[in-house]
């Protein structure tokens, strides 16, 4: 019957489908011959159906896409490239012949598919595009994404993020394993397509990120508060910190592995403890800059760098053209950089995962600050780093105080004793005017004396470098600093440095031996003589 073309429900000569199969069916002789007969009780009965719902068919347009991949041009495409033309072939097409059997393939397209699978695929799509989204192969609904991002029946831009969503969010009770590759693809789509950064919110960790820009910002101005190397400190302005506690607090809930939205004492005095843990940071923060290679932010979190970024990774895609050079910021420490059609992220790439070594410090403040105020929950000591604890202690202690002075004193008055004041008030003021004469004289005060001052006695300083716990190797270091010398000795200078200043923070209270400009460790200037009196 090469005559006939139903594609379109339409005989050769211009005769409808419908209306012959109807008169076949209504036909006496036809409905009285032995293959319509009913007197066999489980004969089959005969179905017509169109030749274009039979699986030996093969509509035109799908016999035009398989004629496109072995053309001359064709066999010269790549893969995405072939996937792409086929796609935009068939971006129209749809079919009535549903597949119930099973297709999988690795990087799924029309090539893969034989005739049938294809036919099955586009009378799938056809009711997903009119809302009607079922189960089906498990290839299929990939093949299908990689349309959208290829702007094949949609019209690129918000419309295809929404519609990529839409099916995601309802095929993804068929197959949670879409939550490995979509959410990233939208990320990427927001980007390429300069979207509103709201978009990729809920799949680009953004949160995570805002919360890192916070403590990168508390260090900052830690460090720009931080008097120049060689001079003492000033103490922590608890006044200055107290607008920004509440907003680092939360960075630290997002960030922390130790939870602090879970602490007791959290919930019960969030004031004290963000306060305290703002100042901890910041002075943890000059403490890095004075013996450390790495900033605090980024020895939490890992160096902020850009890397290569493959845009729709394990998707099949094709990109007719580069596209233009660009810089999509999508948070403050997450930038997209497209040059020549290649792309690169600028960011930390720590995963969004929350940070152990933060959890450390974090918990130690909360069980230093629990035992300061003598609180009923206290937490056991994890034994970490003597420095850590004594600046903990020390920001403790200064924030209690200025807690103390900044209090608003409390004046009671009594007022059943005023009248008792009068009193005694009118008696003076009496006798002031009857004895007139004794404002001629002045008397005498006695000389009022003064304790004994008993001169405080020297405090014994330590004796020998023993006493202060270094080794023979520490100690030569220290003097070799102390006397303004190479020090030529064994040992890592950079391990020692950090025992040295670990063992005198309990004498000095902060840092004493700081690595300067060319790289080698010198002696904070404020601090040389207390250095050279105990050793």
């Amino acid at each position: 019957m090469s005559g006939w073309h139903d594609e379109d429900g339409i005989y050769a000569n211009g005769v409808d489908i419908d209306r012959l199969l109807e008169q076949i069916l209504s036909d006496p002789r036809l409905r009285s011959s032995k293959a319509f007969s009913t007197t066999k009780t489980y004969a089959d009965e005969p179905i017509i159906r169109r030749g274009s719902q039979m699986d030996s068919y093969l509509p035109q347009k799908i016999g035009q896409m398989r004629e496109l991949q072995r053309t001359p041009r064709g066999r010269t495409w790549s893969e995405t490239r072939l996937f792409y033309e086929q796609a935009r072939l068939m971006e129209d097409f749809e079919d009535d012949c549903p597949y119930h059997g099973q297709f999988q393939s690795y990087y799924p397209t029309y090539r893969t598919m034989t005739d049938r699978q294809l036919r099955g695929y586009f009378t799938w799509r056809a009711r997903v595009r009119a809302g009607q989204v079922e189960q089906t192969a498990a290839s299929f609904a990939y093949v299908y994404l990689y349309e959208l991002l290829m702007g094949i029946g949609v019209e690129p831009g918000r419309k295809v993020f929404d519609a990529i969503e839409a099916f995601w969010k309802t095929y993804r009770q068929f197959d949670p394993g879409m939550d490995r590759y979509v959410p990233e693809w939208l990320v990427d789509y927001v980007v390429e397509h300069d979207l509103p950064a709201e978009l990729a919110a809920p799949y680009a960790h953004l949160e995570h990120d805002a919360a890192i820009a916070v403590l990168e910002r508390a260090e900052k101005d830690a460090l720009a508060a931080a008097p120049p190397k060689g001079h003492r400190r000033q103490p922590t302005d608890f006044d200055a910190i107290a607008s920004r506690a509440d907003e680092f607090a939360q960075a630290i809930c997002q960030l922390s592995s130790y939870r602090l939205d879970e602490s007791r004492l959290y919930k019960e005095r969030p004031d004290d403890a963000s306060r305290v843990l703002l100042a901890v940071y910041s002075r943890l923060a000059l403490h890095y800059r004075g013996s450390r290679t790495q900033g605090l932010t980024e020895t939490l979190f890992g160096l902020r760098f850009a890397v290569r970024h493959v845009m729709y990774a394990s998707a099949v895609r094709y990109e007719p053209g580069f596209h233009e050079d660009c810089v999509y910021e999508l948070s403050p420490t997450r930038r997209y950089v497209c040059k020549n059609g290649l792309w690169s992220c600028d960011s930390y790439h720590d995963g969004g995962a929350r940070s152990a070594k933060l959890g450390q410090i974090v918990r130690a403040v909360d069980r230093q600050l629990r035992q300061a105020l003598g609180y009923a929950h206290p937490l056991k000591d994890h034994a970490e780093a003597k420095y850590l604890v004594k600046i903990i202690d020390d920001e403790i202690a200064a924030y209690l105080g200025w807690k103390q002075a900044s209090a608003p004193r409390r004046v009671e008055i009594d007022l059943s004793k005023l009248a008792g004041i009068r009193s005694a008030a009118a008696v003076t003021r009496e006798a002031l005017l009857v004895d007139e004469e004794r404002e001629d004289s002045v008397a005498e005060e006695a000389p009022v004396a003064s304790p004994l001052s008993h001169p405080q006695e020297a405090p014994v300083q330590p004796e020998g470098h023993g006493d202060l716990g270094l080794s023979k190797d520490e100690a030569a270091l220290l003097q070799a600093l102390l006397d303004e010398r190479e020090y030529a000795g064994p040992g890592n200078v950079d391990l020692m440095v950090d025992a040295i200043n670990e063992a005198l923070f309990d004498l000095l209270g902060d840092t004493a031996i700081e690595f300067g400009a060319d790289g080698e460790p010198q002696l904070v200037e404020d601090y040389v003589e207390d250095v050279r009196a105990a050793l």
